[in-house]
Order: structure tokens, then sequence, then C-alpha cells
């Protein structure tokens, strides 16, 4: 960040100081409660860090990240998108309440794609799993590291 402070005549002094500390998902985060990946995406929207991902695989709550304005992705990093479901690992139904919450973290492009995949699997969970590249979510708007 570039700030400039005005000095006695005609003298600026311009400081360069250096971003706030980063955020970064560099080992496989397959995800979990929702609330701790919502608190840890509040936590660095308020220090200012931005979030890097990758490459590494990150998945279901992990994937809430891409929601923080200042997140990027290596190309080589793994998303897996699901819905959140009731039940248990072997079966369940569709949480709607809760797969519009994940929904409204995702850029339009990726929203639309995620709710084909719900929709494409008849709102049965577990569903198998959406899988995309950071490369492949650079298409989406989403920036690169």
């Amino acid at each position: 960040m570039l700030r400039s402070l005005g000095l006695a005549g005609t003298m600026t002094l311009v400081l360069l100081t250096a971003p706030a500390n980063a955020f970064d998902v560099m080992s496989p985060d397959y995800g979990g409660r929702v609330e701790q990946y919502e608190a840890r995406l509040a936590k660095a929207r308020a220090r200012g860090e931005p979030i890097r991902i990758g490459p590494t695989e990150c998945d279901s709550s992990c994937t809430l990240y891409l929601a923080h304005p200042q997140s990027c992705v290596s190309e080589g990093a793994v998303f897996g998108f699901h819905a959140p479901w009731f039940g248990g690992p072997e079966g369940g139904v569709v949480d709607p309440r809760m797969t519009a919450v994940f929904a409204a973290h995702y850029k339009p492009g990726l929203r639309q794609a995620f709710m084909a995949h719900v929709r494409r699997h008849g709102n049965q969970a577990p569903a198998p799993m959406l899988r995309i590249t950071g490369r492949q979510l650079a298409a989406y708007g989403y920036r690169l590291c």
C-alpha cells in the first residue's frame, strides 16, 4: 500500500507499507463445520489478509474461502464442491438452506455450475464431488496466485 505524507514545505515522504499477512491454505483441506470456515473467513476479512489457496486440495467448506475479495487460487489447486446434507456419511438429504448459503459465496459462473451439479444428482447426498481446478476457476473470474 502506498501512503503519501505531506511534510513541511514542499517535501513529501512516501511510505510503502507491506500488505497484511496472508492466510494460506497449502495442505489438503477436506472441509468441516461451516461455522469454523465462516469465522476464519470473517477474521481474514477484518484483518485485510488475502487468502491464497494451493496448490492443494480444497473441498467442501474450504471452498467458502473463495468468497474473500482478496482470495487467489493456484492453477494446480483442486476444489471439490458438493451440496451440504442432513444425515450420515452413507446418505442423506440435501439441506436447501445451506446449499443456498454455499452458492451465495461463489461468483455467478461457479454458482451456476454448482447448482447444476446439485440438480443433476437429484438433490441426493452424498453425490459425487464436482471437481474444478484453479485454472478452471480462473475462467469463472477467480484470480490466480
